[in-house]
């Protein structure tokens, strides 16, 4: 019996590992063994994977409260772990913001208020689930 060429096996397995419900699933399947692991974990198929998957609900933030997915929701053990890890309170900011709350893909961008519409705002990009801040890229005005 001949073999499998390794090209057209590892091709089959991206495919059926694209139908993958979840990454938690994804992750489960390359823990099975270290041909799998290298699959997985290539870019190109990572890409094609998180193009095919939408991304998880965990929560929304208001203000400086996050309030979590409950369950039956699936991501709902996510969400409360999420929410048990960060810091929504953003205390690690060193001058807590009054302004705006602007999250997007996992940070929040803080506006501080200022009188006055036409002076410059003070901003910061905070990530509340490692606690780190720094300051946006400056812009060509300054």
């Amino acid at each position: 019996m001949a073999t499998p060429v390794p090209h057209f096996v590892d091709e089959i397995l991206e495919e059926i590992f694209l139908c993958l419900p979840t990454p938690a699933a994804l992750a489960r399947a390359s823990t099975a063994s270290p041909r799998f692991r290298r699959i997985i974990t290539e870019r190109s198929f990572l890409r094609r994977f998180r193009k095919r998957t939408r991304p998880s609900l965990l929560g929304f933030i208001e203000k400086d409260r996050f309030h979590p997915a409950q369950a039956p929701h699936s991501s709902a053990p996510l969400a409360r772990a999420l929410a048990d890890a960060a810091d929504f309170t953003y205390s690690f900011v060193p001058k807590p913001s009054k302004g705006r709350w602007i999250p997007r893909d996992g940070r929040v961008l803080l506006e501080e208020d200022t009188p006055g519409w036409n002076e410059f705002r003070n901003l910061a990009v905070c990530d509340p689930l490692s606690r780190g801040t720094a300051p946006p890229a400056a812009s060509a005005h300054t």
